[in-house]
């Protein structure tokens, strides 16, 4: 059921002892409304809990700060920033009992039982944002930082086509509450470790180019990770954004290989291509500039299956 920005704040007044999901493979925005929403709800004398599936990248750390650690028994869940449980991994049964989802993305299933939703929004972080302001908590340096993250990293440094002029009021806001946009941009946009170097270096080797340099692929295999070290999950998310950054890429396609032979794939394309819609083809979904979708079909066939159908996208948008 879809609700509207006070009936969520009126939910979590009401009620207590909240779990809160972030999803697998995550990122920047689903760890600031994670930890920013669970601070905010134990700031208001609640007892909550932010999870996550999978490892946390060490740069995000500092995100820790804002919550304290607090053990009970979970009464209601809450997703933030997932658009489908089966993105919640081995916690998909939980998120299918959700109470309430604060979410961004137009692909939004609407399992959880209460679904606030503004898929014109850059960031789930912006609307986790809006209902920390209308719950009345003071937002201090620690919330700033979390909310300040999930802008920043969901906009690719404000740099995506999806940043408005929202995105950077908000930003603004932020800072002058204390977010530390300097530590957090360079964390997250400037900082490479080693391992990190090795892995682009890999990428860009084995890059890809189909339509004439008008689509850009590459590929990450579980035996490429286990050959490249010191890389964390947040290094691999990394390289869903290297095959647009080259001259003349419309679609950018970078393939990671998961358990049991299964393929994600994920895109980002330019304005005149929608994502989604190419995602929403292979039972994925997502935003009109990124998105991403998974096959268990093998890599060759999953491959084929992807490239016909860029290139039946950049046909129709008259780009071929």
């Amino acid at each position: 059921m879809k609700i509207e920005l006070e009936q969520a704040a009126d939910f979590l007044r009401e009620n207590d002892d909240y779990l809160i999901l972030m999803h697998a493979n995550p990122d920047g925005d689903t760890l600031g409304c994670g930890f920013s929403l669970c601070g905010a709800l134990q700031r208001m004398g609640k007892r909550a809990r932010a999870v996550c599936p999978d490892h946390i990248p060490a740069r995000f750390d500092y995100l820790r700060e804002a919550v304290e650690e607090q053990q009970f028994e979970p009464q209601n869940i809450v997703c933030v920033d997932v658009a489908d449980s089966r993105l919640l991994g081995e916690l998909k049964e939980l998120g299918d009992k959700a109470e309430l989802c604060i979410d961004h993305h137009i692909s939004n299933l609407d399992y959880a039982k209460r679904t606030l939703l503004r898929a014109n929004y850059a960031a789930a972080a912006e609307l986790v944002f809006e209902v920390i302001k209308a719950l009345g908590v003071q937002i201090d340096r620690a919330l700033a930082n979390c909310l300040y993250t999930g802008i920043a990293t969901d906009t690719g440094c404000f740099k995506f086509s999806n940043t408005k002029a929202q995105t950077h009021r908000y930003a603004a806001e932020l800072m002058e509450l204390g977010a530390e946009c300097g530590k957090i941009n360079y964390l997250h946009f400037d900082l490479k470790t080693k391992g990190r170097l090795a892995l682009e270096q890999h990428i860009y080797k084995g890059m890809k180019f189909f339509e004439g340099g008008k689509i850009a692929l590459v590929c990450l295999t579980l035996d490429d990770m286990s050959r490249l070290v010191d890389i964390d999950s947040d290094d691999v998310s990394s390289i869903a954004s290297i095959p647009r950054q080259i001259e003349g890429v419309e679609i950018g396609i970078s393939f990671k290989e998961k358990k049991n032979g299964v393929f994600k794939a994920s895109l980002r394309s330019g304005e005149k291509i929608n994502s989604a819609l190419i995602a929403q083809k292979f039972g994925g979904g997502g935003h009109d500039r990124a998105a991403g979708c998974s096959f268990d079909c093998g890599y060759e066939k999953a491959e084929e299956l992807l490239i016909a159908e860029c290139v039946k996208a950049l046909r129709e948008a008259g780009l071929e």
